[in-house]
């Protein structure tokens, strides 16, 4: 009879015989691990901390049947024992999982995304997407359920039928006017010549491969440019598709952060998303769940600050402020950060009216923000992160707060959607003879908007605002970070919109730290006239398409 191995001992011929289809390499000191199901992987690694042996002595002993298959109950049961009874939570980063979540709110991807660790989000881009088409008779955009059970149902509807139709009748026109300012013939790209790289147009291509490769860059060149400007009235309500990989403590705080939500389409989706992972991952969701201590805190700091400035008209304040924060003032700034999320106001605005309260109307303000915790888990919110060196407000579109919101080593906080702060028309709209239907747009939506906020909808008013209504949200940085901001979101290839923004804080800082500006030296400030941004970087596209003999018409 032979001996159960030791602990110490090296893996037996037949515990590498049962490992092989689950490693790269079952002789390597580093492997991949696949066929094995997460929570087994999650279970196995939680053992390097505990066991003298590694990771392949452990699976073979530990989490393998006798025949060889997974002990997937072996690894749930050691995930619920650390992470659920011990509560070991760094645990639960040890499985990750992909997802993907489609049809919902362009609203709602922002409240995923904003789960800042352990995540990686992705979603469809009203930048290179077009929204001209119908998908099984309805234009795509949610409508709640409770919207649509009240009385003002139909007007969401026919409201939103009328933008859709509006954006649909704008795709031509669009285009047709960036082909003007930039042609097929003048269109080029990149190409090799004897091993060189050089620029060529239409005339000097050399077959058929390389003038595909040039209809295809041309042709999503002149696309995204018409996305950038007609997807200023597509509404918050529109749909789009995301796709995930995370790991188990950001899927379990993800689906806390929904349930805990105002709005009843992150009630559904919480669901919706712990019933997918259910098949993955789950107990390492287990735990999740409606944060009470959250909702109550939202709750009440929305009340206090109803009542500290409704009457406190908003100030006009600059698109970007780089605020001032001195030593004496951290008090009031702290408690300023706390209100931001629940007005309009500027940052600044905000900071003069909490400097002017009492005493005893601040330490309301911080005793409610706090809440009643009864836990370690209870958590106060990012208001308590202020004190980076470098705070930007920022006033922009709802469409480029999608785009600068994944920047995630940094601390962000929003205001909701609404009207109250205006709006932006791109000058080609009037090009192509649209202004007066898109400000019909604009003002059927504002109309609806205080109609869903009369209603008691305050939070569900936010699906009736356009990409190009304005919203305030204030940023959080080190240098580095701004560093890495400014200079990635100023690249050619961005939004106009956007890149204005990342300029304007670059500028911003330099003037108030002139010495700095090694740290920022790739930012580019040009403005690129014609709105066709995307030129340089297809044409590169295209000669590693050709290169790869990847010519794929699909997604052009």
């Amino acid at each position: 009879m032979t001996d159960k191995p030791k602990r110490s001992d090296e893996l037996t011929d037949r515990e590498r015989e049962l490992l092989k289809p689950y490693l790269s390499d079952v002789n390597a000191d580093v492997f991949a691990l696949e066929n094995l199901n997460p929570e087994v992987i999650g279970g196995a690694l939680a053992r390097y901390s505990r066991a003298p042996t590694g990771f392949k002595e452990t699976v073979a002993r530990e989490f393998l049947n006798p025949d060889g298959s997974p002990n997937d109950v072996k690894g749930s049961q050691m995930i619920d024992r650390v992470v659920n009874k011990f509560g070991d939570e760094s645990v639960a980063e040890l499985a990750v999982a992909p997802l993907c979540i489609e049809e919902i709110s362009n609203l709602m991807t922002k409240v995923i995304e904003d789960c800042r660790i352990g995540g990686s989000p992705i979603e469809e881009s009203t930048r290179y997407v077009l929204y001209d088409a119908k998908k099984n008779g309805r234009w795509r955009y949610v409508c709640p359920d409770n919207i649509k059970e009240s009385g003002l149902g139909t007007a969401f509807v026919a409201n939103m039928d009328f933008i859709f139709e509006t954006y649909a009748s704008m795709v031509e026109p669009m285009q047709t006017l960036f082909r003007k300012r930039l042609t097929a013939d003048a269109f080029e790209i990149e190409v090799e010549r004897d091993g060189k790289i050089q620029k060529a147009g239409l005339k000097s291509l050399q077959d058929e491969n390389e003038i595909k490769a040039h209809r295809i860059a041309y042709g999503f060149t002149i696309r995204s440019a018409a996305c950038d400007v007609i997807r200023c009235i597509l509404p918050a309500c529109t749909q789009a598709n995301v796709g995930l990989v995370g790991n188990g403590r950001y899927y379990s705080g993800l689906i806390s952060k929904l349930l805990s939500h105002d709005l009843s389409e992150a009630h559904g989706l919480a669901e919706a998303i712990r019933k997918a992972l259910n098949t993955q991952i789950p107990t390492f969701i287990k735990r999740a769940g409606r944060n009470s201590y959250q909702v109550e805190n939202h709750g009440k700091m929305r009340q206090l600050c109803r009542e500290l400035f409704a009457s406190v008209q908003i100030e006009t304040s600059a698109e970007v402020e780089l605020l001032e924060d001195n030593p004496q003032d951290q008090w009031v700034n702290l408690l300023a950060n706390m209100v931001f999320p629940y007005v309009r106001h500027s940052s600044c605005q905000i900071r003069e009216i909490v400097r002017s309260l009492p005493e005893e109307r601040r330490k309301q303000i911080f005793e409610t923000y706090i809440g009643s915790r009864q836990s370690k888990r209870d958590r106060a919110g990012r208001a308590l992160e202020y004190g980076y060196p470098i705070q930007f407000d920022i006033r922009a579109g709802f469409a480029e707060y999608r785009d600068l919101q994944r920047h995630r080593m940094l601390t962000q906080q929003r205001q909701d959607l609404g009207v109250d702060l205006g709006y932006s028309v791109p000058e080609e709209i009037e090009e192509i003879g649209m202004g007066q239907k898109v400000q019909e747009c604009f003002e059927r939506t504002e109309s609806l908007h205080r109609d869903l906020k009369r209603a008691g909808m305050e939070q569900e008013a936010q699906y009736a605002t356009l990409f190009n209504h304005f919203i305030r949200w204030n940023m959080g940085m080190n240098l580095r970070e701004l560093g890495h901001f400014v200079e990635l979101r100023t690249q050619k290839a961005g939004h106009p919109k956007y890149r204005r923004t990342a300029q304007m804080m670059a500028r911003l800082y330099l003037k108030r730290h002139p010495e700095m500006e090694p740290v920022l030296q790739f930012v580019d400030y040009n403005d690129y006239d014609g709105g066709i941004t995307r030129a340089d970087q297809e044409a590169r596209t295209a000669r590693k398409s050709l290169a790869s003999n990847l010519l794929d018409d699909q997604d052009r």
